[in-house]
């Protein structure tokens, strides 16, 4: 083969090249162009999406709020100015709180996160709680003895526990209310007292996880109001960029 055929040759194979490239690249234009425009048009039905995530949550809220008021009713309002901050403690264990003997309560404090205060009489020590109801058990995050968190005075150690953990141990008395339930006081991992959860303050038990709940999610709904707002803009400002192209 001759000098001037190769170069033909190799001038056809380069031409046919560029135009496979420029084909596949055409291509990928028209593809990216044909998902923008799916996107596009789906920008409405994205908008009534939000739309209606926003108005199911704020039927939510109303529920949220309606249960609210109905409960609290059985609530007091605490605000003692030696505590960092007030609380909500039900009826049934005002007046028996602060705690004098061995017992357990819990409190919505005004930040609306649960504290379960425990007490243990009779000068045994503890730092940690383990609940039992039947095969299920529960424990708290270990409270170093601080006498600010965890207590120490003549003959009763009061401690209290506010993490997820002592949220398990809540959940798991309101969940199994009207069963045996047991407390178990324990230092290190030394069993130092035990007592039988009475039904009536496994009830109480029982509203308060109910009163969390119900702050809880409405927070986080009163949270979502504002977000959704702000991604519906976003969406409508799409919308209307379009149309004026």
């Amino acid at each position: 083969m001759d000098i001037s055929k190769t170069i033909i040759i190799a001038g056809i194979s380069a031409l046919l090249i560029a135009t496979g490239a420029c084909s596949r690249k055409n291509e990928a234009k028209e593809r990216i162009q044909a998902e923008r425009e799916k996107w596009e048009a789906s920008l409405p039905d994205s908008l009534k999406a939000v739309e209606r995530q926003t108005d199911s949550i704020k039927a939510e809220l109303q529920v949220l709020n309606n249960r609210f008021d109905a409960m609290i009713h059985s609530f007091n309002y605490v605000d003692n100015p030696r505590e960092v901050e007030g609380y909500y403690i039900s009826g049934g264990w005002a007046a028996n709180y602060p705690l004098k003997s061995t017992g357990l309560v819990a409190r919505l404090t005004k930040s609306e996160k649960l504290e379960l205060i425990a007490a243990l009489s009779g000068g045994a020590h503890f730092d940690r709680l383990r609940i039992v109801a039947g095969e299920q058990t529960a424990e708290t995050s270990i409270v170093p003895h601080d006498q600010a968190f965890n207590y120490r005075m003549t003959g009763l150690n009061i401690v209290c526990f506010s993490d997820s953990a002592a949220n398990s141990c809540a959940k798991l008395i309101a969940e199994n209310a009207g069963s045996s339930i047991n407390v178990v006081y324990l230092e290190g991992d030394r069993q130092t007292g035990k007592m039988a959860y009475s039904p009536a303050n496994q009830s109480l038990m029982q509203s308060t996880w109910e009163l969390y709940e119900n702050r809880t999610a409405t927070s986080r709904d009163e949270r979502m109001i504002p977000l959704l707002a702000k991604k519906g803009a976003i969406i409508n400002q799409k919308i209307e960029s379009i149309k004026k192209r």
